[in-house]
């Protein structure tokens, strides 16, 4: 008589256990995010303002520069400073100066296309709007190739530059040289940043000297 050989047992695999985020933990990290994202936005948000700080910082040191070379030109055209009263004709022999005030006025000799003198004189006026704290120009139109309009054609209140708090102009008493003094703020300061300097003013001296003249000193 014969046995039926029973097979042997194939053991029975092991039932993992595996299961979804239960609400306990979701709850708790919820509770870790709340807690730190604050922290990460107020450091994101910081080092933004802190960009943009900087931005505008710089933007206010170019348009000094812009501004102080600008000045430079013009005096190099002008023969004669003054303040609040247009300064005396090219031609005066002892001319005097207005005082010290917040305005830059030159008397410029005209020059035609090859540089001759037309024998018209302008006058070249800078001042401060203090409404708006912007500084303007009103005077002989500037042409493309930067000389002045031969013909005297008018550009007035033109804005040269935003931010100006300050603009103090002293002519010296032979009307040759001048001191102008700007303090400029930056357009869009935050005071986030005031403490790593940025949101401040910032006060630029020019010294300024007659070109078509001679020197009197």
């Amino acid at each position: 008589m014969t046995h039926p050989v029973s097979s042997p047992k194939r053991p029975r695999p092991q039932a993992t256990t595996q299961h979804g985020v239960t609400l306990v933990e979701l709850l708790v990290a919820l509770v870790i995010s709340g807690l730190f994202l604050p922290l990460i936005w107020s450091g994101i948000h910081g080092a933004i303002r802190f960009f943009e700080a900087t931005l505008w910082q710089v933007q206010l040191e170019r348009d000094l520069n812009r501004v102080s070379t600008l000045l430079d030109a013009e005096a190099e055209d002008a023969c004669a400073f003054g303040t609040t009263a247009p300064p005396p004709a090219c031609a005066a022999a002892a001319p005097v100066c207005a005082a010290a005030a917040n305005q830059l006025r030159m008397r410029v000799t005209l020059l035609d296309a090859n540089s001759v003198p037309t024998g018209t004189d302008a006058v070249i006026r800078y001042t401060r709007n203090t409404a708006t704290n912007e500084l303007r120009r009103s005077g002989p139109q500037i042409l493309a190739n930067g000389q002045l309009s031969p013909v005297n054609t008018a550009s007035n209140d033109q804005l040269v530059m935003r931010g100006v708090t300050g603009f103090a102009v002293t002519p010296n008493n032979d009307c040759d040289t001048a001191t102008v003094v700007i303090t400029a703020t930056p357009v869009a300061p935050n005071t986030y940043t005031a403490a790593q300097g940025f949101g401040n003013p910032v006060t630029r001296t020019i010294g300024l000297r007659t070109g078509s003249r001679s020197y009197v000193d």
